[in-house]
């Protein structure tokens, strides 16, 4: 096992037992060998990954999907602590045994690289580990926006937005929407209607090589990377989407599962007639 040697404490300081987590972990990391550092910072400053090895998150999805594209620049390794609610990407929880906290920070564990998404508008480049939505701002404004895959036309959609998920964002406002399932290995995005005014548009899967060029053609509308908004697109401006070259890696137990994670955290393939029997 290659040991790392310095290792950041990303923290969710609203959270309430974010910080004494931390102040403990970091404790015990220092015991054995490691430089630490903790930052309780939103957005936390990029300068914080420089010379870094891991990353511990503790807060939840949404702390690891802030400090994403940062953590993949830097090409550190990313475990979090969940804090939260659900925990897709957060895994483990408050109460995290030292041993496995040691072996996950020192290189152990299993590494599960995940596809990022890009999009460029007006020269500015955005990454996101779940997805980009492209929306009308308006509370009560309907989105109009023209799709094109490589150089072909698609289709103008109308409706309440587009969602471009990630295999790792799948399972979240794409699900919502009624996209598809993604396993996290497959090298493609997916595209979904939100609410369309057609019925018959429906999710696609594009190809990890494919280049997506979506043009506004409605009022101001918003580009928002993993839940933020980075941009605002004019009426007649377009926006890039591809897969990024940037990707992240987490790091896991041995024997952890995707699917067990579904199964777990969706009650994703269950009977619903057991769980009615159950109650």
């Amino acid at each position: 096992m290659v040991e790392n040697k310095k290792i950041l404490f990303v923290v969710h300081r609203r959270k309430p037992l974010a910080s004494g987590i931390a102040a403990k972990l970091s404790r015990l990391a220092a015991a054995n060998g490691m430089d630490t550092e903790i930052c309780d910072c939103f957005p936390v400053p990029d300068s914080s990954f420089d010379g870094k090895d891991v990353c511990c998150v503790i807060g939840g999805d949404g702390t690891i999907l802030s400090s994403a594209p940062s953590i993949a620049r830097h090409k550190l390794r990313v475990f979090g602590i969940n804090l939260g609610k659900l925990g897709f990407l957060a895994t483990y929880t408050d109460d995290i045994d030292n041993k496995l906290f040691l072996t996950l920070a020192k290189g152990g564990g299993r590494i599960f690289e995940r596809a990022m998404l890009e999009a460029e508008y007006e020269g500015q480049k955005h990454v996101a580990l779940n997805d980009f939505v492209v929306k009308d701002l308006r509370v009560d404004g309907v989105s109009r926006f023209v799709v094109y895959a490589d150089g072909e036309f698609i289709a103008e959609y109308t409706g309440d937005g587009l969602v471009f998920s990630t295999p790792t964002g799948s399972t979240a406002y794409n699900l919502s929407a009624g996209g598809p399932l993604i396993h996290p290995k497959s090298r493609s995005f997916v595209m979904t209607p939100i609410c369309p005014h057609t019925l018959s548009n429906r999710s696609l899967v594009y190809d990890s090589s494919s280049k997506i060029r979506v043009v506004c053609v409605s009022g101001e509308s918003a580009l928002i990377a993993d839940g933020m908004r980075v941009s605002t697109l004019s009426h007649g401006s377009a926006v890039n989407l591809m897969m990024s070259d940037e990707t992240i890696k987490f790091v896991r137990r041995a024997g952890h599962s995707h699917f067990g994670i579904l199964r777990s955290k969706l009650g994703w393939a269950e009977d619903p007639r057991q769980i009615s029997n159950e109650q």
